[in-house]
């Protein structure tokens, strides 16, 4: 009886999907130039940014009847400042809409089984905005960008925080009554996820690279740090940097003691997100040709993660994800980005900063971990 009834509600929440499929409609990303005008345009529609423009009509009538100027000055500059929190205010609401429609969201998922490409998210995209826009859920009718920030939202507030939940118990606690769509949900996604792994073990892609003559960065480079800055740079990391310089140039001015201890501390800092957005350009694919090498190499001690390393340096290029063949320093590097990206989030099965759980890959890492550490260790 409870599977007819949720059955019921699949085919009632899908009315409005079969008519906007009926329908041509562009996604968001082909209406406006960049991600960040179509931000700004959500900003505008927004009620937080209403109440704000209603705001400055008091303050205006302030202005012209108060006998001082410094009252009215400061509120002008506390609504200015304000202005620079209504993203924040936009993307809170964003979170608090999607948290009231995780049915519907699974339910679009269960009917169009999305893979692991952002391409098949576009239908899930398309629905999801109109049931969104048409059911007066959200003021306009482009929630979602693109695709990818679409299943990046699917990842952040449904695939993980449900895989983290120990037991049922906690799992209703949170989700309630959205629980079996989930759990379908994630089951039609699995599977489309085992298609993709299936796929990359059958291809061996990686061990048709001839990586002999490909030298690692070790060989390259006198020190490591050379190399680390490098690679900072080639991955985006300059806006990171630019504020280390000024940080340099502020702390000029204390004594030697707190200067050392300050810029040790940001460069901490710095180095800790460089390592932990390094694997941010991956996607999905890449990350699976990068356990699946793992799991069949099969030479023993550091030599084996030296030529994982060098096999995924060329495949890491060819791909695109990085500018250099040199995203590993050496086996020693190759073998830390497993223990610290997959494996820790496998055995901890807690969010890291900054740092994606991997849940779709779980089975696979159990898998490496199953051949036994020694071959590898």
């Amino acid at each position: 009886m409870e599977d007819k009834k949720i059955e019921d509600e699949k085919s009632v929440g899908l009315l409005s999907s079969k008519s906007v499929e009926s329908q041509n409609i562009v996604l968001p990303k082909d209406i406006f130039r960049n991600s960040f005008t179509w931000f700004c345009y959500e900003t505008y529609k927004s009620l937080a940014f209403r109440i704000w423009l209603i705001l400055w009509l008091p303050l205006t009538a302030w202005w012209k009847v108060s006998s001082e100027w410094i009252y009215p000055f400061l509120a002008t500059l506390f609504l200015v400042e304000v202005l620079f929190f209504l993203p924040l205010i936009l993307i809170i609401g964003r979170k608090r809409a999607i948290s009231k429609q995780y049915t519907q969201f699974c339910k679009e998922i269960i009917n169009h089984a999305p893979g692991t490409d952002d391409e098949d998210w576009e239908p899930v995209l398309i629905n999801f905005n109109s049931y969104m826009y048409e059911n007066k859920l959200w003021k306009t009718e482009h929630m979602f960008f693109d695709c990818s920030s679409f299943r990046e939202s699917f990842r952040i507030f449904i695939l993980e925080p449900f895989c983290l939940k120990k037991d049922n118990d906690a799992k209703v606690k949170s989700f309630k009554e959205s629980v079996p769509y989930i759990e379908e949900a994630l089951q039609v996604y699995f599977a489309r996820v085992d298609e993709l792994w299936n796929q990359v073990c059958s291809e061996k892609s990686l061990s048709a690279i001839d990586s002999k003559d490909t030298p690692l960065p070790k060989q390259l480079y006198r020190f490591k740090a050379v190399w680390t800055f490098k690679t900072a740079l080639n991955n985006g990391a300059l806006g990171a940097i630019i504020p280390y310089l000024y940080c340099i140039f502020v702390s000029w001015r204390y004594n030697i003691f707190v200067r050392v201890f300050y810029l040790g501390f940001m460069l901490f800092v710095l180095i800790a997100y460089f390592k932990n957005v390094r694997v941010a350009p991956m996607k999905l694919e890449h990350k699976m040709h990068y356990i699946s090498t793992v799991i069949s190499e099969q030479e023993v001690g550091a030599n084996g993660w030296d030529q994982i390393a060098k096999k995924m340096n060329v495949y890491l290029f060819e791909q695109k994800v990085c500018k250099s063949q040199e995203f590993f320093f050496d086996g020693t590097d190759c073998k830390w980005f497993f223990d610290h990206n997959f494996s820790s989030s496998l055995s901890s099965k807690k969010s890291m900063w900054l740092l994606p759980l991997n849940a779709e890959l779980w089975p696979y890492i159990e898998a490496q971990s199953a051949c036994g550490e020694e071959s590898l260790a």
